[in-house]
This record gives structure tokens, sequence and C-alpha cells, in this order.
């Protein structure tokens, strides 16, 4: 499944917030990494949504037919 804009933001951005914080934890870095992304410029969240929607146009040129079918709780064993 193609990553969404904040996905690929949050990839990017994840490891310079490791990089000041070292011993952060992984939720820890997606609500600073999220706060960014609020407060980023429009300039910035375009391109992330051009990438994209760049990735999502690949992935279903090599996966035509595709859809997403989440499974339900029920049916993922733990």
């Amino acid at each position: 499944r193609p990553p969404n804009p904040f996905i690929l933001y949050r990839k990017d951005k994840a490891t310079q917030v490791k990089e000041v914080y070292p011993n952060i934890h992984n939720n820890e870095i997606s609500v600073m990494v999220g706060a960014l992304w609020h407060n980023e410029i429009p300039e910035v969240r375009q391109a992330y949504n051009l990438a994209a929607t760049l990735l999502k146009k690949r992935f279903l040129e090599m996966h035509p037919g595709y859809r997403y079918n989440p499974r339900r709780p029920s049916e993922i064993q733990r």
C-alpha cells in the first residue's frame, strides 16, 4: 500500500529527531513530527502531497486492480 504524505514526511523527519533525541520512543517521535507537519509551510506539504501522488500512481501501475481490504480485529491472530 503506498504511503500518504505524512508517512513520507515522518520518514524524513524521524531521523532528524532521533539525532537530537537518541533515546526517544517511536510514539513520541510521531507526536513531535505531527506537530512539525501541522506547522509546516504549504509549499513543503504540497511537495509531499506530490511525492505521495506519484508513488500511488506507480503502485497502481504495478498492482492494477489493487483494493485495500483491512482485516477485522477478530481475523488477526495474536
